[in-house]
């Protein structure tokens, strides 16, 4: 028997598991799902229901759409079993694929299996010289089969290689329609800036590729994002040079607003498909927390081998903190690491729900996020920004910190020193200058707007790429810089950017 159609029957069996219908536990037959709480159904299932069977919540018709990424995966999940010999997703019980019926597999296709591509079981995501995947290099073959088998193995169709291209931005330059399609049907987020900061829909208009172009405006794609130069798509549309780049432009003045072709995806099959959690990819630091909170961290991280670091460090996904009431917590070092790293920052509530469950992959995190640091919205904001690949807040943008390495400055009760803030704005993708830039030198550098303001040709750090941060008092400089491209502000304003996550107008503080 082959190991190789064991491993792939035995994932193929968890993958269908999970796209049953919530209520007839068989395939989903013209998939709806409705809108209020993401649970799916077979259309015929609930066409009179009025209420979830799943979780009792009410719902209205004009919450139902149908799902057109479960009947896709459906789709593939039945033309995956095909080739490996099984027979197809069957509408009978969650037991649709028995891992026991592989010995059942015909001779022949055993013997076939030396000749096809193998998917990796283990570090199916790992990566090569160039930071490209196994699924990197299948899209740049064109391999249709291979791409589908790869993304049901649980490839991930949203890694960067070392040039910052997801798989979907390469088919998309190469202008393979069908894969970008699977790739979309498969999680791949279509506003994911890689190089130049632009994004797959960038590379379409670029490329001239209509149907593309098409397509990824139907699973949302934004047209009103900007890339590095602060060019939208649309920017780079040619209508008088070719009827191509004329029909393109018409499809970009649309924007997003094609409703009755757009893909809805399923809120709940996002979290696990694009978002993915699991005990292995944990690992938590939780400082100051109050005793009784230690000890329960120390039983949940028992509970779920998850691994607990007394620092913080590169590799933490979720940062614990005590909250107050509302849910928000006062500005430190740890907390703006977490934001500039894009970590989930969750209160110590979490600690006895993930003791409630079996399996904390399938828990709603937002639920515990903090709300405030203490600005609203910022730890989401951060957090989103992480998990859609952007850049990070201060990328293209070079500090020079006109401070003194042995000295410890005090904003908003915060003790740092320059050291601690060089590995702030390191962690937020900034570069550190070990030297006072030259205004003249940075003159003659490639203008580069910042990905944060790049909607916002007023803001007046628009093409500020440069930042000598000071305190003022006895070490501030005497000679101030207020030009387009290099700036002198007090550390104040930098721990704002921090706070608010975004690059912050200096006249809101008073300065310029």
């Amino acid at each position: 028997m082959d190991t190789f159609w064991k491993n792939t029957t035995e994932a193929l069996k968890n993958f269908t598991d999970a796209l049953v219908c919530n209520k007839c536990r068989r395939e989903p037959i013209n998939a709806v799902t409705f809108t209020n709480c993401g649970h799916f159904f077979c259309k015929k299932c609930v066409e009179n229901d009025t209420t979830c069977s799943k979780c009792n919540t009410p719902v209205q018709p004009v919450e139902i759409y149908s799902d057109h990424m479960i009947n896709s995966l459906t789709s593939y999940c039945n033309s995956i079993a095909k080739i490996i010999g099984k027979r197809n997703f069957q509408n009978a019980t969650t037991d649709a694929l028995d891992v026991s019926e592989v010995s059942l597999v015909p001779s022949k296709i055993n013997s076939e299996a030396s000749n096809r591509k193998r998917v990796p079981q283990k570090n199916i995501n790992k990566k090569n010289g160039k930071g490209e995947t196994i699924l990197h290099r299948a899209c740049l073959k064109n391999d249709i089969e291979y791409v589908k088998l790869l993304l049901a193995a649980g490839a991930d169709p949203n890694t960067k290689d070392n040039a910052g291209w997801t798989p979907l931005q390469e088919v998309v330059d190469a202008g393979s329609t069908s894969i970008c399609k699977i790739l979309l049907e498969f999680g791949a987020l279509p506003n994911t800036p890689g190089r130049e900061n632009r994004t797959a829909l960038h590379e379409a208009v670029i490329n001239k590729r209509l149907d593309e172009v098409k397509l990824l405006l139907q699973y949302h794609a934004k047209s009103d994002v900007y890339d590095k130069q602060g060019k939208r798509p649309i920017d780079y549309c040619e209508p008088s040079k070719d009827t191509m780049s004329r029909k393109i432009l018409n499809l970009l003045k649309k924007g997003n607003r094609m409703n009755e072709n757009s893909i809805s995806f399923n809120s709940t099959l996002e979290q696990s498909f694009v978002v993915s959690h699991s005990s292995n990819t944990f690992t938590i630091f939780a400082p100051n927390l109050r005793e009784e909170n230690k000890k329960r961290l120390s039983e949940v991280a028992a509970k779920h081998k998850i691994k607990v670091v007394s620092m913080y460090q590169a590799l933490v996904t979720h940062v614990v903190v005590e909250a107050n009431r509302q849910n928000i917590v006062q500005l430190s070092y740890d907390v703006m690491m977490a934001i500039l790293r894009g970590n989930w920052l969750l209160n110590s509530e979490w600690f006895q729900i993930a003791m409630d469950v079996d399996d904390i992959s399938t828990m709603d995190f937002e639920l515990f996020e903090i709300s405030g640091a203490p600005v609203i919205g910022t730890p989401k904001a951060a957090r989103e920004n992480e998990q859609n690949q952007n850049p990070g807040l201060f990328d293209n943008c070079y500090f020079y910190f006109a401070l003194q390495p042995k000295n410890t400055y005090c904003v908003n009760e915060m003790e740092l020193t320059r050291d601690r803030l060089e590995r702030l704005v390191e962690n937020g993708k900034g570069t550190i200058l070990k030297r006072q830039p030259d205004p003249e030198e940075v003159t003659q550098r490639e203008i580069i707007i910042p990905f944060h303001i790049a909607n916002n040709s007023s803001h007046p750090l628009y093409k500020c790429t440069h930042y000598i941060i000071y305190v003022p008092g006895k070490d501030e400089p005497r000679a101030k810089y207020n030009m387009p491209h290099i700036k002198s502000l007090p550390l104040l304003w930098l721990i704002e950017c921090i706070e608010k996550f975004t690059l912050v107008d200096p006249s809101y503080l008073g300065l310029l």
